[in-house]
């Protein structure tokens, strides 16, 4: 059974594209049936990914040039079997928002936020990516671990 992701930023044009992008290269790799997709609280819709974004994505062999920015809504999240936001008042923002889908919000660092790279230079973007990947690697992991495959 294909299970679907949710990733949550701001503007949709750095963190949740690559998390989205990374998440499903990962997920792939691991054999794991999940989909993704991303949304931001505060998108303006049609906007692209940001030039140092495509460039880290790039770094990992992934392509974000396609991406077009798009708000978050509820027919997102009711699609999402998980939703990640990149900070804590996302996950608030989101659950306040919308309550009925509340538990299903969670911080994709897990214990901290993910910051913004927006107007950093290429290292700050370099390094929202790693942590990306980082957390992505964990969450993936626990996922393997629980994924049995429907016997044919």
């Amino acid at each position: 059974m294909t299970r679907s992701v949710l990733f949550v930023c701001t503007g949709n044009t750095c963190r949740s594209p690559m998390a989205e992008r990374i998440f499903v290269k990962l997920a792939r790799e691991a054999g794991l049936p999940w989909t993704a997709s991303s949304a931001g609280t505060h998108a303006a819709p049609g906007m692209p990914l940001t030039r140092a974004a495509i460039a880290a994505l790039s770094e990992r062999g992934l392509d974000g040039s396609e991406h077009r920015a798009r708000p978050v809504d509820a027919a997102m999240l009711a699609a999402a079997d998980a939703v990640f936001v990149m900070e804590a008042a996302q996950r608030e923002r989101l659950a306040s928002r919308f309550p009925a889908f509340a538990s299903k919000i969670a911080l994709l660092g897990e214990s901290s936020d993910i910051e913004d790279p927006v107007g950093g230079d290429a290292a700050s973007y370099a390094h929202c990516a790693a942590a990306i990947e980082a957390a992505l690697q964990t969450i993936v992991l626990r996922e393997k671990e629980n994924y049995a495959p429907n016997p044919r």
